[in-house]
């Protein structure tokens, strides 16, 4: 290492200590803070406004797109693949057909198995793709506007903080060299002057302001920039609407198509059991239809006709 790139780190050095010293004076009340005009922290506040809420809707986003375990991102851009990630609804939709296929296709109870299971791989495949779409539209872009706009907005307020220390420390050097000066102290003639410290203090007081200046423009510049992105986020919303209606359509109608083919199938009453006389107790409550009339045999015993439809009978 050569003697400049030496002296350049002890000169990072002093500037990170100066710093520092400025920044906790401040906090203890002992060091004056350079304060910027009320338009330049309205803008400060509506970045971070804007940061943080873009943030927090991304995240809990990524909890709807991504509640699936089963689903990785890379196999949403492979939904051809038959070795792709498979959603919940589709793992769930292959083992009712395969269970509606040991029962008997021919049966009631396994045809009805193998038409809902084919629907839930569809309501599956339907969700990895608006997953797709969802992130294409909206996730993607907004998270680039965090990657790339935001976060040169983000630098340029840290540099800017920095230039600002810098200003506040040497502000603080001169303040400090002319009290100095009004004491009379005596000097080391091998040193420089008083006069000379004073001059040297001024000169870096007005060097820092310049760079402080220059860097407060640019950042300024760059977050008046940040209410103008609002107009394309706000299409990226649009977007994602349109994606998930889309999705939430698509789902509906073949749920509806289900249903309708469903209809034909037995239902419960349907199914309603048949009573005798002489229909031994099973401890369990049921709707019956008494086929046998017959009267009661004692006070604890019921009348029954036939025909009747009885309910909450014990059987």
């Amino acid at each position: 290492m050569d003697m400049e790139n030496v002296k350049q780190i002890f000169r990072d050095a002093g500037t990170a200590i100066s710093r520092a010293v400025q920044f906790t004076e401040e906090k203890l009340g002992k060091a004056e803070k350079t304060e910027q005009d009320p338009n330049f922290e309205q803008l400060v506040t509506f970045c971070d406004n804007t940061k943080q809420n873009t943030e927090t809707i991304l995240k809990n986003m990524e909890f709807i797109l991504n509640s699936n375990p089963g689903m990785r991102v890379e196999n949403l851009f492979f939904l051809d693949k038959k070795k792709s990630g498979l959603s919940s609804s589709e793992y769930l939709g292959i083992a009712m057909t395969e269970a509606g296929n040991d029962f008997g296709p021919d049966t009631a109870y396994g045809s009805a198995l193998i038409k809902v299971g084919n629907i839930q791989q569809t309501l599956g495949l339907n969700q990895r793709e608006f997953i797709k779409s969802a992130n294409d539209c909206f996730v993607n872009p907004m998270n680039k506007y965090l990657e790339t706009d935001m976060k040169t907005v983000v630098k340029e307020r840290s540099l800017l903080e920095k230039r600002r220390l810098d200003l506040d420390a040497c502000k603080t050097r001169v303040r400090k060299t002319r009290m100095l000066a009004t004491t009379k102290v005596k000097q080391d003639d091998s040193g420089p002057t008083m006069e000379e410290l004073i001059d040297k203090a001024e000169h870096d007081l007005k060097v820092a302001q310049e760079e402080y200046d220059r860097q407060a423009e640019i950042t300024k510049l760059l977050m008046e920039g940040v209410p103008s992105a609002h107009p394309q986020h706000l299409q990226h919303l649009l977007d994602f609407v349109d994606t998930q209606a889309a999705f939430y359509l698509k789902c509906h109608e073949s749920l509806m198509s289900l249903q309708s083919d469903l209809s034909g199938f037995p239902s419960d009453q349907d199914n309603v059991a048949t009573l005798s006389p002489d229909t031994p107790a099973l401890g369990r409550i049921q709707q019956a239809k008494v086929i046998t009339s017959q009267e009661p045999r004692d006070a604890h015993d019921l009348r029954l006709s036939a025909g009747e439809n009885t309910k909450n009978y014990k059987m």
